[in-house]
């Protein structure tokens, strides 16, 4: 209901701006982004980042119309598909709870994780820009509001360390295909219920814990993960990892090549906090069975570079 009214409101403003408009054109442009999630770094001991957000490279496609309230002035209604997202690693120290057993127990382990992943977000936006001409350039700046279309992950995770009782090694790699949206807890009888190919157990303390060949988006969450100790009441099975719903700030420049033909440059910068807090949690520390919360604020930050033309 919230977001219906956010794009009631969007859409009401967008009409006023129509009614005082002069002349309509129309625009297109497509380019590249480059984009990461800017947030802090979960830390090391010695005060070291254990965490890397870097740039990730998408796309995007927007078409629209041109409202000309004067001769160098106006603004843009467009739709647009626009990829973001970020390359994340962690690497250090780590307490690995198993918690898909065969025996419904649970297991840990301490040592080190690694994680290597490409997480790609992808959004349906609705962007309003107001423009001034000088010559063969364009200033825009403005506000789109983004819809959530499609969340992803893929990479690998590996861990190396002992036991938590009895210091017997423990180690295991895996691939990271999640997809936030659709992906589900994963129980251990739905895992068993799989081909042989896409699990594998190993003992830890005595306790035969069972994971999956690639990971899906919620395995850290299942069994005991959410219907045990880390339960919260308040958080209901179908909340999912990344928000449906941004708004965005866009400031740009463009440059014209010929009278239509333009190149132009844009600056994107998300509102919200684009992950779920209870998603959230130290790899580095743990409280016995208990996560300990890291309610970290996320944001998009998108440069985009785009060829396109307008008339």
């Amino acid at each position: 209901m919230k977001l219906r009214s956010y794009i009631l409101l969007f859409l009401l403003c967008n009409l006023s701006l129509l009614s005082q408009a002069q002349d309509i054109g129309t625009t297109f442009r497509v380019g590249l982004n480059s984009s990461r999630i800017l947030g802090p770094s979960e830390k090391g001991a010695d005060g070291s980042d254990l965490e890397n957000f870097t740039t990730y490279t998408g796309f995007h496609v927007a078409g629209g119309v041109v409202f000309k309230l004067l001769d160098h002035y106006g603004f843009k209604a467009e739709i647009m598909y626009s990829q973001k997202g970020s390359r994340y690693s962690y690497e250090g120290p780590s307490t690995y709870i198993f918690t898909t057993t065969r025996s419904d127990e649970y297991a840990t382990a301490i040592g080190t994780r690694t994680i290597s992943q490409r997480i790609i977000n992808s959004y349906i936006e609705l962007p309003v820009t107001g423009y001034m001409k000088y010559g063969k350039f364009e200033l825009n700046a403005g506000v789109s509001i983004a819809v959530l279309a499609g969340t992803g992950a893929v990479g690998d995770i590996a861990f190396s360390g002992t036991s938590a009782l009895n210091n017997e090694p423990v180690e295991f790699a895996s691939l990271i295909n999640h997809n936030y949206r659709r992906d589900n807890l994963e129980f251990t009888a739905n895992i068993l219920s799989f081909q042989e190919e896409f699990f594998k157990e190993l003992t830890v303390d005595g306790i035969q814990a069972i994971l999956l060949t690639e990971e899906t988006a919620y395995a850290q969450w299942t069994d005991i993960g959410f219907n045990g100790v880390f339960a919260r009441p308040e958080v209901e099975l179908d909340e999912k990892l990344y928000r449906g719903l941004d708004f965005t700030l866009n400031a740009g420049v463009s440059y014209y090549i010929s009278q239509g033909l333009f190149f132009g440059f844009t600056a994107s910068y998300g509102l919200r906090d684009v992950s779920n807090p209870y998603f959230e949690y130290s790899y580095s520390e743990s409280e016995g069975l208990n996560r300990v919360e890291r309610s970290d604020k996320d944001n998009n930050f998108v440069l985009m570079g785009s060829v396109g033309f307008s008339f």
